[in-house]
């Protein structure tokens, strides 16, 4: 009878460890290069050429950051939604033009040309500074 003198082989296991680095190196890659929020965006388009109609235009100056504006002489607040509401159902197809007064915030022009929209004007464009 022979006896078996061979040492047994042993056979190596493979380590995860370094899959394991890869996966979390891609992982953290693509949470930092991935964005998830969803901007919101405004709808201020030009005039085309095509267009012969000429609409009226009301000009509103925005004079505060609170949002307080003039609009034929009288002083408003887009605070007040109602009352937007009420100012824009009276001609929503004229154009709003928005002026605004120097050291304003942008927020606040976007936050009142947004207001306008939802009030239901059709057409609302920015003027400028003044």
């Amino acid at each position: 009878m022979l006896l078996n003198t061979e040492q047994p082989v042993h056979r190596r296991a493979i380590s995860l460890t370094p899959l394991i680095d890869v996966v979390f190196i891609l992982l953290l890659f693509f949470m930092l290069s991935s964005t998830f929020i969803q901007w919101r965006q405004i709808d201020i388009s030009a005039p085309s050429e095509g267009e012969t109609e000429i609409k009226s235009q009301r000009f509103i100056k925005l004079i505060s950051d609170d949002g307080d504006f003039i609009f034929q002489g009288r002083k408003f607040s887009s605070a007040n939604f109602e009352a937007v509401s009420r100012l824009v159902a009276n001609d929503n197809e004229a154009i709003y033009v928005i002026e605004v007064e120097a050291g304003i915030r942008t927020q606040s022009m976007v936050s009142l040309l947004d207001t306008l929209k939802r009030a239901g004007a059709n057409s609302v464009t920015l003027s400028g500074v003044n």
